[in-house]
Formats: C-alpha cells, structure tokens, sequence
C-alpha cells in the first residue's frame, strides 16, 4: 500500500535519502501572532516497518510530527494560506477553540481543520488516524473520537485506490478492536479482505490480526509492537 495517498496532505518534518535519521533544530514561526519557537526536524529519514496498529515505524521517530504554537495553541498540521491566517486570526479567540485546546494536539488539529472546512478530506482521515496512532489512550477514552475517524475513513475509501482503501479498513479493524467494539471490528476486516481481492500483503496482516481478535491485551498486540508479516 502506498501510505502517502492516505496522509499525503499531513506535513511532517522529515523526508530523505534511506539512511539513519539526523535529529536537526527547526525553527518555525506561528502563523497567528508571529511567535518563533524551535522544534526538533531530521536531515534524513527511511522507513523500518510497522506496528500492529499499522503506525510506520522510522529512523526519525523522533521528529517533532506535529508543531504547536507555545503560545496560542495552534497545531501547524499544514501551511496555512494567507485567507485561513485571516479566519485563523479571529477564530482563536473563540470559545470554540478554547473548548479545542482541552484536546490533545492531533484531535485539536482536527478541530480546526473541521472550521477551516478540512473535514470529509483526506486531511480529515490523516488527523484523526494519527491521533489513534499517536494519542491512543485520550483516543480511545473519547465518546466521539472513533466514529468520527470511522466517518473520514469512509470519504478516503471512497477517493483512493480500492487497494488502499481495503488497508483503510484493515486500520479501522484494530483501531476498533482496540476500543472493544469487536463486532465492528469482524466487519471493518471483512471488508478489508474482500477489497483487497487476494493480496499477499494484506491477507497476511489480517492473518495476524484477527489472531488478535481473540486477545487484543497480548503483547504481541500492542499498538506498539513490531509487526512481522
């Protein structure tokens, strides 16, 4: 699967040649009030793999993957055109995004991408999924938080390849097996596989996923824990 299509719109601070990351200091301004604060970039980065949870695991995990301004609170989760600087302007100082920055960071930034209209995109998809990647027990300790990322997982299966979109719902899967909501989990992997039409990769992620169904808790489990096809 080629995981760009699915996040290509999220901004990270990393990507280069395929060698060991290069940790570098990045100095970044916020778009709303100017402020300039340092984060914590790479000079290369490549890819080792994944997790259970799909998460690619990099040379360069250790990259700031989403900048926050200090002082406001905005998660600069994109470059922001000069008209969304003008509504982002004004907006901060809503009590709406003040309820937002209660949030955790990657959930925050979706609230802002829902009011600058980025919701049902694919820039949508890609927060939310990196909130459950990243932020998975205040994910999954949301009332709300897997249904809407179910929503946007439902608009990128509907604009990617039908091959991506059956490792979409092969994500889905164990997102919702992780939150114990099997019966939804049973079908997200279903429709993963009937999608995927016989693909090697994919039957051998669900081999080891639905291995899981029986025992989210083990160790071998874990969002966190290497997956060996």
């Amino acid at each position: 699967m080629n995981f760009r299509k699915i996040c290509a719109a999220i901004v990270l601070l990393a990507a280069g040649p395929a060698m060991a990351g290069q940790p570098v200091e990045t100095k970044l301004t916020c778009p709303v009030g100017g402020e300039a604060f340092t984060v914590t970039g790479t000079l290369s980065c490549s890819n080792l793999g994944r997790t259970m949870s799909f998460r690619p695991v990099t040379t360069c995990d250790f990259r700031t993957r989403l900048p926050v301004c200090p002082g406001n609170g905005l998660p600069m989760y994109s470059p922001f055109s000069d008209a969304q600087v003008t509504d982002l302007t004004a907006w901060l100082e809503s009590e709406e995004f003040a309820a937002a920055k209660a949030l955790p960071k990657w959930q925050r930034a979706y609230v802002v991408a829902e009011h600058l209209g980025q919701a049902g995109t694919n820039i949508g998809f890609g927060l939310m999924l990196q909130a459950l990647w990243f932020e998975e027990a205040e994910f999954l300790a949301s009332d709300s938080a897997m249904d809407t990322l179910l929503e946007e997982a439902k608009g990128e299966v509907e604009r990617v390849p039908e091959m991506d979109g059956a490792f979409v719902h092969a994500i889905m899967a164990y997102g919702l097996a992780r939150a114990g909501r099997m019966e939804d989990a049973e079908e997200q992997a279903a429709a993963a596989e009937v999608a995927g039409d016989g693909n090697a990769d994919l039957e051998a992620y669900l081999v080891a996923l639905r291995a899981c169904f029986a025992d989210m808790s083990a160790e071998a489990c874990q969002p966190d824990a290497a997956y060996q096809p």
